[in-house]
């Protein structure tokens, strides 16, 4: 039983010291984006042509003014088309209403005894 107790605190300092040492590794390097091949033959020019311009910015300030824009781009966008399925419900309920009071408006008439 005493070896078993002490081949387990063994182990466990092993773990202890593994996950240290996984603790101090730097993150992992992500993934290169896909290629430009791998992009859509419609995109494939778009992204070379954004990639050439990345690449040919030599400072890292450059880079991140860049991203900032961009991101601040996409936020206006996400927003926009926030806007625009908004107005799009209101503009399909507004329609729906409409369609339903014309055909309460026909179904009226229709019951209705013509006038000479």
């Amino acid at each position: 039983m005493a070896d078993f107790q002490e081949q387990l605190q063994r182990l466990q300092e092993q773990l202890q010291q593994a996950q240290a040492q996984l603790n101090a590794l730097p993150p992992p390097v992500p993934e290169p984006p896909p290629s430009v091949a791998a992009a859509a033959p419609e995109q494939a020019d778009e992204r070379a042509q954004i990639e050439a311009r990345v690449r040919s910015q030599t400072s890292v300030a450059e880079l991140q003014a860049q991203l900032i824009e961009a991101l601040l781009e996409n936020e206006r966008l996400r927003r926009t088309l926030e806007e625009e399925r908004q107005n799009h419900a209101r503009t399909r309920e507004g329609l729906i209403t409409a369609l339903g009071d014309a055909l309460e408006t026909l179904k009226q008439r229709r019951r209705s005894p013509k006038s000479p």
